[in-house]
């Protein structure tokens, strides 16, 4: 069954993000009156998708090209950047034509972030293949690039449509499947108990087709209240303030910092509001890590680049209880025990 839930900006409908199983017949945004669509993926099985969606947009008479950037974090770079505005200008592409991000979290925060600084903005799609995506990166807006630091360069630009299909999003590897899920019991913590009571029921089993469009709810009504992270949408950042840092400086992958992270906020919060619900156990069981062997003086300095850290110093996202996130600064004691509790004494 297909579903549509918005997210708004200044009263009016920023993203369609349409949910549901659709094969061949991915719905396409409702203004594709375009002359040319330029499609940003990365290889593998996202290059398969963007390939059908290519082939379905020719056949309507649309001029196509397919772009594959490189896969992970290494797409998130001013060069590829640079060389995908390159290629934009190779096919005069116009204000009134579209980019679709195919792919995962990066593809879609260097699709949006080509897009928003493309004569000054032009439409763009994504089309997430990975569960974090879908429940994350495509939705909201925030584009980034990484330099000296995790999305330290990126704009906010809406996409106007996103598409997911539950059944692309659920046939990639465990490992990539493990990162949404850490995204997703994120969006429950903050503000969804059900969510959370999911993953603690059915651990790494629980239904796609429950789990995803509660998660993007949160995001779409965290986003719709604060589209530029002026209030109440740093609370999206759960786990992110290390989990950032960590993962600047490790091979893990997004998700799985954001793990470590939620346990190092978790810490915390208990120092500070006495919060004692078990994140650590879910988060294991959902196969993601706990803890993490790092360099703590590293992750310190990253801490320091924080986006959130004001003239009153470092801002951490905290819950008082499950669903009840805090913005709350921290004294180095507090942050010293967070980091303790993931072995970066």
């Amino acid at each position: 069954m297909e579903s549509v839930i918005e997210v708004r900006s200044d009263g009016s409908v920023a993203t369609r993000v349409v949910l549901g199983v659709h094969g061949p017949d991915t719905p396409l945004p409702e203004r594709f009156d375009r002359t040319a669509v330029s499609i940003i993926t990365q290889p593998g099985p996202p290059a398969v998708v963007a390939g059908q969606l290519a082939d379905r947009l020719a056949a309507s008479g649309l001029r196509v090209a397919v772009r594959e950037v490189p896969d992970g974090e290494a797409a998130k770079t001013w060069q590829v950047a640079a060389d995908v505005h390159a290629w934009l200008a190779d096919q005069a592409i116009g204000r009134h034509d579209t980019i679709v991000g195919v792919g995962g979290g990066t593809v879609t925060d260097l699709a949006g972030f080509v897009a928003a600084t493309w004569l000054r903005g032009v439409e763009v799609v994504h089309h997430p293949t990975t569960l974090l995506a879908a429940v994350d990166a495509a939705i909201g807006g925030k584009t980034g690039l990484n330099l000296g630091g995790k999305n330290l360069v990126g704009a906010f630009w809406h996409p106007s449509q996103v598409v997911v299909d539950y059944d692309v999003i659920a046939a990639v590897p465990a490992r990539i499947q493990r990162e949404g899920h850490a995204e997703a019991i994120k969006a429950g913590y903050i503000a969804d108990p059900v969510l959370v009571e999911l993953f603690e029921r059915h651990g790494p089993d629980a239904p796609i087709a429950e789990i995803v469009p509660r998660a993007v709810a949160v995001k779409a009504d965290v986003v719709s209240d604060d589209f530029r992270e002026q209030g109440r949408r740093a609370i999206l950042n759960f786990g992110h303030t290390i989990g950032h840092a960590v993962e600047y400086c490790t091979d893990l992958s997004h998700g799985e910092a954001v793990a470590v992270g939620m346990v190092a906020a978790a810490e915390a919060s208990r120092v500070l509001f006495g919060f004692r619900h078990p994140i650590a156990p879910t988060l294991e069981r959902l196969g993601l890590p706990v803890s993490v062997d790092a360099d703590p003086s590293a992750v310190r300095r990253l801490l320091l680049l924080d986006k959130k850290r004001d003239a009153g110093g470092l801002r951490m996202v905290l819950l008082s209880d499950v669903g009840q996130p805090v913005v709350q600064h921290v004294e180095p004691s507090v942050v010293d025990a967070a980091l303790s509790a993931v072995g970066l004494a």
